[in-house]
């Protein structure tokens, strides 16, 4: 027994000073990436200061770790620190990737709040935490997005039919509502698809480099719809409800979708109008009912049916009489 602790206090220890390695790594990113070019006093102060600030008032930074550190990213992470003695550390412009820098990545990942419990401020900090399946296929995915690999995946769409294998050329990562969705055109289609992660049962990179399609801008594709899901056959319209004073107050803070724009207050009635230019799918219609309780649809008709006739039904759902005998969950 007493050995077996010993082992587990030993990974912990092993562990720790892998995520404070990592916590390291994504200062000196964020922080040479945010300057034309610092010197080595300056950046080891730097690092002590963040880490002081999240909790590691016992850090001890010194200029030979963030040298190993600096040439750890350069010769195992790729990442294009140039040096110089006038300068000091910089980015190389011509060899950076928006795209496919390790601070994005990492960052994408989570990491940084995988360090809460090394930082002090899990105490009273408490960020959402939802269990998600298929975030292990990440990596993998952004491997093969970067290399130009298509992936085969097992594939099972929620309550609809049975799993299936595919092979999907991959195109980009997008993260909604804390999903993760791979955007890739299925071999064979011209159209692009998206791939929930939590519903992948299994990914495998397949061998050689696809030749890449040219393909819309996926940001201004996505411009005019709520959500992850863009379909091409709906047409962009012009939205118009209001809420009352509560609720508006709320949606002025968290706007719905960035085309949202306030067309008046109506102090008598208490109430906020806004107009949206949005695709209405699935995903906005849910969005309007999850904060439904004063919502009033005025533009288009058509939606303001739809949501009648769902609030309708869910009354009438309600007024029956339970025919289900559920357990109290003991």
């Amino acid at each position: 027994m007493a050995g077996d602790k010993g082992r587990k206090e030993y990974i912990c220890e092993k562990i720790m000073a892998q995520l404070k390695s990592i916590q390291r790594y994504l200062l000196i990113i964020h922080k040479i990436r945010s300057s034309n070019g610092i010197h080595m006093q300056e950046l080891r102060q730097w690092v002590k200061d963040e880490l002081t600030a999240h909790g590691n008032e016992e850090v001890a930074v010194s200029e030979r770790t963030l040298k190993r550190d600096i040439a750890d990213l350069r010769d195992y992470l790729g990442i294009p620190i140039g040096s110089s003695r006038t300068r000091g550390y910089y980015f190389q412009e011509d060899e950076v990737s928006d795209e496919g820098n390790i601070e994005t990545v990492l960052e994408s990942f989570n990491l940084l709040n995988a360090l809460n419990a090394d930082t002090g401020m899990g105490r009273f900090i408490f960020p959402e935490r939802r269990p998600y399946r298929g975030n292990k296929y990440l990596y993998p995915l952004l491997k093969a997005i970067q290399k130009r690999m298509p992936v085969s995946v097992h594939y099972k769409k929620y309550g609809v039919g049975e799993d299936f294998r595919q092979k999907v050329f991959p195109y980009a990562l997008k993260q909604w509502r804390s999903r993760w969705y791979l955007l890739g055109i299925p071999d064979g289609k011209e159209q692009m698809r998206t791939y929930g992660l939590d519903r992948m049962l299994d990914l495998k990179p397949l061998g050689g480099r696809f030749k890449a399609k040219e393909i819309p801008d996926i940001e201004t594709s996505y411009k005019d719809c709520y959500g992850i899901y863009n379909d091409e056959r709906l047409p962009v319209e012009k939205v118009i409800i209001s809420y009352d004073k509560r609720e508006g107050e709320y949606v002025k803070s968290q706007p719905i979708h960035h085309s949202q724009k306030k067309l008046q207050d109506l102090p008598e009635h208490e109430r906020l109008v806004i107009s949206l230019h949005v695709k209405i799918t699935k995903e906005f219609k849910l969005e309007l009912l999850a904060r439904g309780f004063s919502l009033q649809v005025h533009q288009p008709e058509s939606l303001r049916r739809e949501i009648h006739d769902i609030y309708k039904n869910g009354m009438e759902a309600n007024a029956r009489e339970n025919p289900f005998e559920l357990c109290d969950g003991k």
